[in-house]
């Protein structure tokens, strides 16, 4: 199970780099964007078939009944995190032909970059746990990290919304600054929620 769990972090550590490549290229086009879109369709495909295989492992007697409840949702957590990214990619996709506002552009390239690289730590970290799971005081030191970026990300979203509820932007392009934060903010909850869950499992194993 935890070498599957590896490979989906490893699978949403892809997606998001392909995003933040993306977020650092200067002329975008529909073709590329489309290209990077399909990219990560295909590593998202890939997640869920990983979650599939786990789900089908649990369902047949893989784990002790006590932490059938918190695996089932640990994986939904870990499954979410490659979810949320592939909305991104999608919503980057619609939208950015609003980035030619330089107001939208200044947010996408400044504190959006900066919650995608707190999210990218974030996911590193629940990599580390996974790597070294018979260490209790490993994870619960490396569990207390991910709660401290998780908070971090929550106060550039508030930072975010607030610059956004000053600009004159159009429905399109609020909705769009929007959708990518909430979504940046939703990756981080989920790995906070997935750490903690997996300490649950360590602790009852």
């Amino acid at each position: 199970m935890i070498d599957r769990l590896k490979a989906h972090v490893g699978y949403s550590l892809q997606a998001l780099e392909l995003i933040q490549q993306v977020i650092a290229k200067p002329d975008l086009t529909e073709d590329y964007l489309d290209e990077v879109v399909r990219k990560i369709a295909a590593i998202e495909r890939e997640g869920d078939e990983i979650i599939r295989r786990l789900d089908d492992n649990i369902s047949k007697g893989a784990l002790v009944p006590s932490v059938i409840g918190n695996a089932e949702l640990l994986l939904d957590r870990i499954d979410n995190i490659l979810d949320n990214l592939y909305y991104i990619s999608k919503e980057i996709r619609r939208g950015y032909i609003v980035w030619k506002n330089d107001n939208i552009r200044k947010i996408v390239e400044g504190k959006f970059r900066e919650m995608l690289d707190l999210d990218k730590t974030i996911i590193e970290y629940v990599g580390a746990m996974l790597e070294k799971t018979r260490d209790l005081e490993f994870c619960s030191r490396y569990a207390r990290m991910v709660s401290t970026l998780e908070e971090e990300v929550d106060e550039v979203k508030e930072y975010i919304l607030d610059e956004v509820y000053k600009l004159s932007l159009s429905a399109v392009e609020f909705n769009h600054i929007i959708s990518l934060i909430y979504s940046a903010d939703r990756i981080a909850d989920n790995a906070q929620d997935a750490v903690q869950l997996l300490l649950s499992i360590i602790s009852a194993i």
